[in-house]
């Protein structure tokens, strides 16, 4: 790990427009049932991502569309009583209950009645996206800063982000908004915030 320790004095960095989806090929989690360490391996293909985990301690394994992360349940509708007042919700669970709800109540703001809105079921990703994007599996790496989580995939996105996070200058080359690093909180762009993040992901570098 002492190339990544030492992208530290890094003085200028080139971002060239990598996605996030650049480094989503290896992932590296921990398993819900046991809390084992282990990786989510994902290929690319015209139809999307194909990805597997298998835990070699509880032997869990996902496939694709196997989603064992957050979800939401959302919905929108009138009032069912004074009908002048469209309704919507958005619910976030942990994960996917036993027994998933098909509605859910909601107090109408203009006559105060409830109504069972009718809700449908989508993936939920946390604020600070700690989980994989293929099935929801927490990150491996991750660490709590004064300013918020800094987390990665693997030992190429910690490189990747150490590199642009120490660097006293940042070149923009083809990069688009949708772009990684600037999809990045304001928080870890902020040069007085730099030694305190470098230092975290250096941490996370050194436990791969």
């Amino acid at each position: 790990m002492n190339d990544v320790l030492s992208m530290g004095t890094t003085q200028r960095f080139v971002d060239t427009g990598k996605y996030l989806s650049a480094f989503a090929d290896e992932v590296l989690v921990r398993c819900i049932q046991c809390e084992a360490v282990g990786t989510v391996t994902a290929q690319w293909s015209s139809r999307g991502w194909n990805a597997l985990f298998q835990c070699a301690s509880c032997s869990l394994e996902l496939k694709p569309g196997d989603w064992v992360g957050p979800v939401k349940f959302e919905g929108r509708q009138p009032c069912g009583y004074c009908g002048h007042k469209w309704l919507a919700l958005s619910v976030e669970f942990p994960k996917l209950p036993v027994s998933p709800p098909t509605a859910l109540q909601k107090q109408c703001p203009e006559c105060g009645h409830e109504t069972a809105i009718t809700v449908s079921i989508a993936m939920a990703r946390p604020s600070d996206q700690c989980i994989d994007p293929h099935f929801g599996l927490p990150l491996r790496l991750s660490k709590e800063t004064r300013f918020g989580t800094v987390w990665a995939y693997n030992q190429r996105h910690v490189m990747e982000l150490l590199g642009y996070v120490s660097a006293k200058l940042r070149v923009r080359q083809n990069a688009s908004n949708g772009a990684m690093f600037s999809r990045l909180p304001r928080w870890m762009k902020v040069a007085r915030h730099r030694d305190e993040i470098a230092k975290a992901l250096s941490r996370l570098g050194a436990e791969i």
